[in-house]
């Protein structure tokens, strides 16, 4: 018998984990310290014993996953994912690693099944936050770089987990605008305002899309509505002075411009833009100083030099050979360093249809098309194939009906200039034509890169673009006679036989008065209808002594937003300073319902110089009245001159002021010659090279070739 000397208790066993969780907690042990081979291997011996293990493949994929084995971990992740979807960090972990790889469909796939679990733990919100976090810095980061499809994946992501993330939605706004689908622009951005009022760069972005519709008025109100925000001040005054601007309210334009300019004035935009509301007023050389104190600020913002080169052509003081100067540092600053030097690959066979590309940023309702469209029209198309590259904002019935006559149309206007040459190239582009010039919605540096063999300019500038780049200018002899300008260019004058450009008649041009307004009123009336910033000085001088010589004649201007009172102020002062009685000058708006109706109260018009009238003095004629012009010395102050010329009308071209005064004088005199001239005016311009448009056609077509074969002659 065994006895105990006192009484006993069994001693305590220790609690046994699961053999699987004791070798995970070695795992994490190595995995903590650094030793992943070791922290693997103790995954692998529980994966050898359970597969499916969903702990074990999460924590395998992520060493996997920051190894940078994306592919492993995506396997493993989904083997965890299988065994415990209620688990919300296995599906973030497959999301973010398809992601990683660029599997963004994928990834949206197992999001778009992870919304619907509804986590809602603290952690996973916090996880999914900076999810959406990091993927709007990329997104930010793709755009940047112009990757729009990429971002805008990203984008549909970050909406997909928070649809109330108004930033994305904002952002997404942004992505089609880049991509020219304004209407779903508007909508996300109008959406994101719902949802957020109070910031205030989301109204300046929709204003934008507004502004391109010109829909000025809510694109005003959204940019004031910026401004009482308070967000990114200096930003919406100076967008407020560009609708301002577009929509005619130019001292409320240089208000907010110059608040703009105060608030920021480093912005050398604001200084531009400051500049382009002082062109269109007519204060050329304020505009002029303007796009000086741009450059000064940042010597890389290409549109202030454009912009300076076309303020140029309508200085008083005027000097084509300053201008080339002008124009050729634009090239060789901004043009020449982007010229690729690679052979073409063209078919070079001389007698095949040519493929010619045409570049504008005026392919809707805009002067340059009543120029263009005739030749366009006529076009061989069995010779000639043709293509767009429209830089157009904003599309209309004039784009609908040009359309029709290309056999391409592409769309630049979101494309870099990298982007669209090297569609231009792909497009094997034989001969490519700019309209533009240094004007608004030029691509003038797409062609820098010379994406064609051969490079035109015609019709939508009268001087030269300053660039090695571009091959040739049409041209004809009455406007540059041979030997006459050929300095005052970098491009090659091409001279056409005729014209260079042809006259098309709007369609809602009403008919001729059938008597001149002299005969009713009782004294002769003067009128001009350009802009008044192609009026000089100079030429105001001259029409003041016009008046005084004929003591009842009248002058008729057309002055845009001479409704302000402000405006008219400043443009009387002008008229007094150069000697006009203002109580014999008639002053009215600038505005589509005076177009034409005002030519059928003037007697005899009087194109401006230096820079003379083109498509308005085309137009003057067409309504049957004469004009008078004076024959400068470039192309610009000689459009007049070629357009007379072309008419059979020679005597209303003269080269003095004073033959200019005295011819006006004269007419005022002998009425019977005034009405004769003005007899069948309209029936005259019909018959003339300005209203052939075959032949127009014909002359481009063989330049066209001809430009081809001395190319394929080296």
């Amino acid at each position: 018998m065994v006895r105990s000397g006192r009484n006993q208790t069994p001693s305590a066993t220790p609690v046994q984990l699961p053999l699987e969780e004791r070798i995970l907690r070695k795992a994490a042990a190595h995995q903590e310290a650094g030793r992943l081979r070791d922290a693997v291997q103790q995954l692998k011996r529980v994966l050898e014993r359970n597969a499916a293990h969903a702990e074990a493949n999460y924590k395998l994929g992520v060493i996997w996953a920051q190894g940078g084995f994306g592919n492993d971990a995506i396997a493993h992740f989904t083997t965890a994912l299988k065994s415990n979807p209620a688990e919300p960090r296995y599906w973030l972990s497959l999301a973010t690693t398809l992601l990683g790889l660029g599997r963004v469909p994928d990834a949206r796939a197992i999001l778009e099944r992870f919304k619907r679990e509804a986590f809602s733990d603290p952690l996973t919100l916090a996880t999914q936050t900076a999810l959406v976090g990091n993927l709007f810095e990329q997104a930010n980061g793709l755009f940047a770089e112009r990757k729009f499809s990429e971002a805008e994946a990203l984008i549909d992501i970050i909406v997909l987990l928070d649809e109330n993330h108004s930033e994305a939605i904002h952002f997404a706004g942004l992505i089609a605008a880049a991509t020219d689908r304004p209407e779903l622009a508007y909508d996300l951005m109008s959406i994101s305002i719902y949802k957020d009022g109070n910031t205030g760069r989301f109204f300046i972005n929709l204003s934008n899309i507004f502004t391109n519709r010109r829909e000025f008025v809510p694109a005003i109100e959204c940019l004031q509505k910026a401004i009482e925000l308070g967000e990114d001040n200096f930003l919406a005054h100076n967008n407020l002075g560009l609708v301002l601007h577009k929509a005619q309210r130019f001292e409320e334009a240089i208000r907010h411009l110059e608040t703009s300019i105060a608030l920021n004035p480093a912005n050398a935009l604001g200084h531009n833009n400051l500049g382009i509301v002082y062109h269109d007023m007519g204060r050329i050389d304020e505009a002029i100083a303007c796009y000086g104190d741009a450059l000064a600020i940042d010597p890389t913002l290409v549109s202030s030099h454009s912009n300076r080169l076309f303020s140029r052509l309508y200085a008083n003081d005027y000097n084509p050979v300053e201008y080339i100067t002008d124009a050729r540092a634009f090239g060789s600053t901004f043009a020449d360093p982007l010229l690729r030097n690679r052979p073409f690959v063209n078919d070079r066979d001389p007698d095949r249809r040519l493929r010619i590309g045409i570049v504008s940023g005026d392919f809707y309702e805009h002067a340059v098309n009543y120029f263009f469209e005739p030749a366009l029209r006529n076009f061989d198309r069995t010779q000639l194939e043709l293509f767009a590259y429209s830089n157009t904002p904003t599309e209309d019935a004039a784009t609908a009906r040009l359309k029709d006559h290309f056999d391409v149309w592409r769309s630049i206007r979101c494309l870099d200039d990298d982007q669209a040459a090297d569609l231009i190239e792909a497009d094997a582009i034989d001969i490519l034509i700019d309209l533009s010039g240094h004007t608004a919605g030029n691509r003038l540096l797409v062609f820098a890169r010379k994406p064609a063999p051969i490079q035109a300019t015609w019709i939508g500038y009268v001087a030269s673009t300053g660039m090695k780049a571009i091959d040739y200018r049409f041209t004809e002899g009455f406007s540059e006679p041979d030997g006459v300008g050929d300095d005052l260019y970098v491009e090659t004058l091409w001279r056409l036989p005729r014209v260079s450009a042809c006259y098309q008649a709007n369609p809602r041009t009403p008919d001729v008065a059938e008597r001149a307004p002299c005969l009713d009123n009782g004294h002769i009336t003067f009128g001009c209808f350009n802009r008044f910033t192609k009026v000089s000085d100079r030429t105001l001088r001259a029409w003041a002594e016009i008046l005084r010589q004929i003591p009842d004649a009248r002058l008729l201007l057309e002055v845009a937003s001479v409704d302000s009172d402000v405006i008219r102020a400043q443009v009387e002062k002008r008229l007094s300073d150069n000697g006009l009685p203002l109580d014999r000058v008639m002053i009215e708006p600038r505005l589509p319902r005076n177009r034409f109706v005002l030519n059928n109260r003037v007697d005899v018009a009087l194109d401006p110089f230096p820079y003379n009238g083109g498509t308005t003095s085309l137009d003057t004629l067409y309504m049957g009245v004469p004009f008078i012009a004076l024959e400068g010395d470039s192309f610009s102050s000689r459009m007049g001159h070629s357009i007379l010329n072309n008419v059979g009308l020679p005597e209303l071209s003269v080269r003095t002021v004073e033959e200019y005064i005295a011819l006006a004088v004269r007419m005022a005199e002998d009425r019977d010659w005034l009405l004769a001239l003005r007899h069948d005016l309209r029936g005259r311009m019909i018959r003339s090279p300005h209203m052939d448009h075959r032949l127009l056609a014909e002359d481009m077509a063989q330049a066209f070739r001809a430009m081809w074969h001395r190319w394929l002659a080296g």
